[in-house]
């Protein structure tokens, strides 16, 4: 090591006991300059070192990660540089670690310590391999050709001798909603002691297990990443995945006894606010949005009065006052730069953001203009249900409880827009009571799913439990208008609460908004509802397959989902349409 180069020290202290003063030791002096990055430092959380399993915000972990190897190669410029990594932390740091750093032009070397401690030694990745017998020295699982499936593969490697079960990788690759390939398991027969000497020969052959494996299945959906042994292994797995060989839909995990647990995908995409474009056509775009949402709302102020509004939330007393707020309400001159909707009843103005406009763009102007009216009533009667902007967050935490005062605040907003409709449209409007009512709820859906689209694009793939209720809780109402015949039919529908849910599910925590995540419907998974205090419970026959549902929320599938609902709706009339005679 020249006495010139630039040392850069990646401490992982995530776990409790991690002395950066003890790893700085472990350096040698002789050097022009040094960095110190430690991991905390670029947001990562510190844990709990196993056998914790409290949660683990998995996505500030990653973003540290990402952040902190930014930062080595911002400040590395062209000088020559070594790095060193220490510390202790959960294995799938290191990989995502080594992974990223696999291209990196320089020394890389790895601090850590012998099992049951002593001092820090250095296992350096470069070198020559020496003539030995392979370090790991079983290999199962390996196909002697190409298998066509388009499943995941499972690759595990250990270094502590352990024979784990085929079905532990396999339970997690189905439990997170993709079909197994394969499994193939690199390990050593008995718990290896590696040396700094062992490291060449440990990295030629996982390079070369990592290029093989692989590719037995061309038509894999992917690689789930199973990895026993000290950090340096973690290290050095990382660097050895070649993303042209092994694809880009890497799964890391990490054993948190008894199971493994999904960390994230490398390369690491987590989750990102939707990009709002910027150019000239794009904002006219946006303005002409903001110009029909304006002329929906002048349009609802001119014709709905006290009487249109629904019983439930609001009381008699305060209908003049909700019609005196709204026709004060002025919209603000410049659209919010982001994608909220904000309103200020006290202060009367309301403010459309950006990303709605952009979530509009593709609708048609009588859509946006419809779109208006019911945004703005639902969020005034949020108002009065003591939800707004400065508590929205906070009960967002509250999934269930958010999403009944959503529906109740949807539900009031659609019948209000139809007592206006019947009111001011007489006779014609009283015959097309069924085909305004699926307008409405048509639009309730459309608002939905624009949103959904513009964060998620074609496919919601992290699809929350609660916004899959939603979608079937609207999908069942638009099935049950399609038997309204009458005025009086619309309040009986949409007055009872209406709850709509798939149950089992396999799902996981979000540990960024704690909330369940759905990732497959189950063999025995039905349908359940609630509709005013009644209990309706469909499971899986001829014609009807709950769990498929599923996966048609997730890519907005409408004909299906209507379908289904359209069949429950008949099988269970009684309760789902009791006004039909």
């Amino acid at each position: 090591m020249a006495n010139n180069d630039f040392q850069i020290l990646i401490a992982v202290d995530l776990y409790p006991a991690v002395s950066v003063v003890e790893l700085r030791d472990r350096l040698p002096h002789e050097r022009e300059d040094r960095r110190t990055l430690l991991l905390t430092e670029f947001g990562a959380p510190r844990l709990a070192p196993p056998p914790d399993t409290s949660p683990i915000d998995w996505t500030a972990v990653g973003r540290a990660v990402e952040k902190l190897v930014a930062e080595v190669h911002a400040i590395r410029g062209d000088r020559p540089t070594v790095l060193f990594i220490g510390g202790r932390g959960p294995l799938a740091v290191f990989v995502h670690l080594g992974y990223l750093l696999s291209k990196f032009g320089g020394r890389q070397v790895v601090l850590n310590q012998p099992p049951g401690g002593g001092p820090w030694e250095h296992f350096a990745m470069e070198g020559a391999a020496a003539e030995a017998p392979p370090l790991f020295d079983l290999l199962a699982g390996m196909p002697a050709e190409d298998v066509p499936s388009s499943g995941r593969v499972g690759i595990y490697i250990d270094t502590a001798g352990r024979d784990t079960p085929r079905a532990t990788f396999a339970d997690l690759i189905k439990e997170e909603g993709d079909h197994v390939a394969g499994i193939v398991k690199l390990r050593s027969s008995a718990p290896l002691r590696l040396t700094p000497k062992d490291v060449p020969a440990l990295v030629l052959q996982l390079t070369q297990f990592l290029s093989q494996a692989p590719a037995r299945y061309p038509d894999r959906s992917g690689v789930s990443l199973f990895v026993g042994g000290p950090a340096q292994v973690a290290f050095a797995v990382g660097r050895a995945i070649n993303p042209t060989v092994v694809g880009k839909d890497i799964w890391l995990t990490e054993y948190r006894a008894p199971r493994y647990e999904r960390v994230y995908s490398l390369p690491f995409n987590p989750r990102r606010e939707p990009e709002i474009p910027r150019g000239a056509e794009d904002a006219n775009a946006r303005r002409d949005v903001l110009d029909a949402m304006a002329d929906g709302i002048a349009e609802l102020k001119r014709f709905l009065e006290p009487k249109h509004l629904p019983d439930g939330i609001l009381p008699d007393s305060e209908r003049e006052r909700f019609i005196a707020r709204l026709q004060k309400l002025d919209q603000a001159r410049q659209a919010r730069d982001d994608d909220a909707f904000e309103l200020r009843a006290l202060e009367g103005h309301y403010t459309l953001g950006e990303g709605l406009l952009e979530a509009l763009r593709r609708s048609t102007p009588q859509e946006q203009q419809d779109f208006a009216k019911l945004l703005l009533l639902h969020e005034l009667v949020h108002d009065w249900q003591t939800l707004r902007s400065t508590n929205h967050l906070a009960v967002g935490r509250a999934c269930f409880v958010l999403e009944q005062v959503d529906c109740a605040a949807d539900a009031f907003a659609v019948r209000a827009l139809m007592n206006m409709e019947l009111d001011t449209g007489g006779t014609k409007a009283r015959a097309q009571v069924r085909d305004r009512l699926r307008h409405w709820l048509r639009m309730v859906l459309h608002g939905i799913s624009s949103f959904d689209i513009m964060e998620h694009g074609s496919k919601i793939e992290q699809l929350a439990e609660r916004r899959l209720r939603r979608y079937l809780i609207w999908h069942l109402q638009l099935a049950r208008a399609a038997t309204v015949s009458d005025a009086s039919h619309v309040d009986a529908m949409l007055r009872p609460a209406l709850s709509v849910e798939l149950a089992p599910l396999a799902g996981k925590i979000d540990t960024e908004r704690h909330e369940k995540v759905v990732t497959r419907a189950l063999p025995d998974t039905e349908l359940f509802c609630a509709v005013g205090g009644y209990l309706v419970r469909q499971a899986r026959r001829p014609g009807f397959e709950p769990g498929a549902l599923v996966d048609a929320v997730r890519t907005y599938a409408y004909e299906p989902i209507q379908k289904a609902m359209v069949f429950l709706v008949d099988e269970h009339r009684a309760k789902l349409a009791p006004w039909i005679v």
